[in-house]
């Protein structure tokens, strides 16, 4: 039997930034700054929408572990 053994190493890809996290990031920064200026019930929402951004971008720099669902023994 003969068989052909390809050795070559794969070129490595160059870095690209992940912009779905960095979106994110930008959303929050931009609405926590306004949540500093802001007052009364405004600023309240505005630090839950910068939180929220702040959950997405750590949901998207974070990939998913398949979690309990897709564990097999």
């Amino acid at each position: 039997m003969t068989m052909l053994i390809h050795e070559e190493e794969p070129r490595p890809r160059p870095w690209q930034p992940n912009w779905r996290v960095w979106r994110w990031v930008a959303t929050a920064l931009v609405v926590g700054f306004a949540a500093t200026a802001a007052e009364g019930g405004i600023g309240v929402l505005l630090v839950f929408v910068a939180f929220f951004a702040a959950c997405k971008a750590a949901a998207e720099a974070v990939p998913y572990g398949g979690g309990l669902r897709e564990h097999r023994q």
